[in-house]
């Protein structure tokens, strides 16, 4: 909430937008999947970004034996840049560099619903502190479709009392007691996109 009101703030301005804001915000382009940054009212292309930065990034690649597997194929300029789209791709408040350069968290960041990130060790996917499977992540997405839970189920290749099971679990982790509170949280934790 603002300091003016006790309506919650919704949206907010990404880190780095504003001229003296000199945290950085890494996002993508989830068509191009390229990553630019923002950083003291500028948005420059991610390999602009200062070597020192790119540097802590592909030092937390480094330390994802997953992720390395999946992006060996790639020339590494290109698979540290699809590394920092997947982790760090949303344009959020939060900055993804703090003023003195430091590198923080990954985002709450879905960068599609079949990336092969969702298995990274460095993918970070929580509410409410609870790190979420892919398989939640999966039934989350499908019970945002609006789809009856008989076709979720048989789209999952599962029976309905195992659908119940896991939305059951889900509304735990949420801290919600209906689908619709669980797609409003997934939605506002960038969860669903």
């Amino acid at each position: 909430m603002d300091k003016f009101s006790k309506i919650p703030i919704i949206h907010q301005i990404p880190a780095g937008l504003m001229i003296g804001d000199t945290s950085t915000e890494l996002f993508g382009c989830r068509e191009t999947k390229r990553v630019f940054a923002l950083s003291n009212g500028k948005t420059i292309k991610f390999e602009d970004l200062a070597p020192t930065k790119r540097a802590l990034i592909f030092e937390k690649l480094l330390s994802d034996d997953a992720a390395i597997e999946d992006l060996k194929t790639l020339p590494q300029k290109d698979a540290l840049e699809r590394f920092a789209f997947c982790i760090y791709g949303a344009a959020d408040h939060e900055p993804d560099f703090d003023e003195k350069g430091n590198l923080k968290q990954a985002d709450n960041f879905i960068c599609s619903n079949n990336c092969q990130c969702l298995k990274w060790q460095t993918k970070n996917i929580t509410i409410e502190g609870n790190k979420l499977t892919p398989r939640e992540i999966e039934i989350v997405t499908q019970m945002a479709s609006d789809k009856p839970d008989k076709q979720i189920a048989d789209d999952l290749n599962i029976c309905e009392s195992t659908l119940n099971t896991h939305k059951k679990n889900l509304f735990e982790k949420f801290n919600v007691y209906s689908k619709s509170g669980l797609i409003t949280k997934a939605i506002t934790n960038k969860i669903i996109q």
